[in-house]
């Protein structure tokens, strides 16, 4: 929405690198994507690979249980990852009203008058 606007905020007690927020965000959000596409439960494939089901339905409940978890991972990366996303708009958005009620240039008679 804002990406490239500003890419500096500071604050009392804060400075904020506003690009790589939305950058950590934007990588978040795409290993949330790539993982989502994988699943472990496929794996372990079927039981006579293993030349013995009690093998199998071991490796079958690791699976199962290890893409669980990792569901869980990614639902909660995907938040944080949109969250940064967020934060950053926020951040340029502030930005980008503030530079609108300037009557010009602040820097211009600094650089003009010396």
């Amino acid at each position: 929405m804002f990406e490239g606007v500003v890419s500096m905020v500071d604050g009392r007690g804060f400075h904020v690198d506003v690009d790589k927020v939305a950058e950590a965000g934007r990588g978040i959000s795409r290993s949330v994507k790539d993982q989502q596409s994988f699943q472990l439960r496929g794996l372990c494939g079927d039981a006579g690979l293993y030349g013995h089901q009690g093998v199998h339905d071991a490796l079958m409940d690791f699976c199962v249980r290890w893409s669980d978890g990792l569901d869980m991972l990614t639902d909660d990366a995907d938040k944080i990852g949109s969250a940064l996303t967020r934060a950053a708009n926020a951040y340029r958005g502030v930005d980008d009203a503030t530079a609108r009620t300037l009557g010009g240039d602040p820097g211009e008679g600094a650089v003009k008058g010396g």
